[in-house]
């Protein structure tokens, strides 16, 4: 399925007032299609359109994005600028559509294992004070944490089949349900904040070559499609679980994060969640890479947590 040329021309004029010249569709994600479009006049646009998965066709959730969009940036975050944001009509169908400026640079994800050690240290640190950023902005909830937990905890037990099959024992299973009954309990969130919910190193975009002395910085951070109010360590433990590989004391420090075991031991707890939920997808889409990493950072996890037998 793809949308037609004159479609994305018609879409492309309204946002810049150009014709488009080239078109690159991207592969990537499960709910929209997007397409990189460069205009007659060098404009370079993403094109994204809400066709696929859960939110298929939702302008509510289209809007609620564009909504996240713009108070991350209201709160100093380089978030994707939203030319136009609006509905097109494919095969007697309206889908949500947003035309937004191409981020400058590349995702972390590309040039990580290149930097140098004080490169990853400061970016790291500016991704965290830009995480904390978007966390700075409350947001509203009708569920209360019990509520939200009571949820989080009964999907983990109906993914028991497949976090055993990713390389767990039905003990080990247990005492992670455990620890996260005791974290629902002993941790509550008072207060709901805007999470990106799926921050990774492939949706942040970073300048810089990642040569030896080169400046990097953040010059964006894409797809909100995914936000919710969350506690506020939820996109930290998010990204620990995309991004295992990233440093966590400098992300901690630009986060501004307490430096105490009882701050760490709840971020660690939030995280075993997080990596349980990857697991089951690994297992579900037969992802040998995802499977083994999620694993690996289990077991990491629950030695943190002085868990027996992990």
């Amino acid at each position: 399925m793809s949308t037609p040329r004159s479609v994305l021309a018609g879409l492309v004029r309204r946002a810049v007032g150009a014709r488009i010249e080239r078109v690159d569709r991207i592969v990537e994600g499960y709910d929209n299609e997007v397409y990189r479009v460069w205009s007659a006049d060098g404009q370079d646009v993403v094109v994204r359109i809400l066709r696929f998965g859960r939110g298929g066709g939702d302008s509510t959730r289209s809007a609620a994005e564009a909504w996240a969009i713009g108070a991350a940036r209201a709160a100093g975050v380089p978030g994707p600028e939203i030319l136009l944001h609006d509905t097109v009509r494919i095969d007697d169908s309206e889908f949500p559509v947003m035309v937004q400026r191409t981020m400058p640079g590349r995702p972390l994800a590309e040039v990580v294992n290149r930097l140098s050690e004080r490169q990853r240290h400061d970016v790291l640190a500016e991704i965290g004070g830009l995480i904390a950023r978007i966390n700075g902005v409350p947001v509203d909830d009708e569920r209360d944490w019990t509520t939200v937990m009571a949820a989080e905890l009964a999907d983990r037990r109906a993914q028991r089949d497949q976090i055993l099959a990713g390389g767990f024992s039905a003990a080990q299973f247990d005492r992670m349900l455990d620890l996260l009954e005791g974290y629902a309990h002993d941790f509550p969130c008072e207060r709901w904040v805007l999470c990106h919910g799926d921050i990774s190193p492939r949706h942040i975009f970073v300048t810089g070559d990642g040569g030896e002395g080169a400046p990097v910085r953040v010059s964006g951070i894409i797809d909100f499609g995914d936000w919710k109010p969350g506690a506020p360590v939820h996109d930290l433990a998010v990204l620990r679980v995309r991004g295992p590989e990233l440093d966590l004391p400098p992300l901690l420090a630009g986060y501004g994060a307490p430096a105490d075991e009882t701050y760490l031991r709840r971020l660690n707890l939030h995280t075993l969640d997080i990596a349980l939920s990857s697991l089951q997808i690994g297992v579900d889409e037969d992802d040998r890479a995802c499977i083994e990493r999620s694993a690996a950072q289990i077991r990491t996890l629950l030695a943190s947590l002085d868990v027996p037998g992990s």
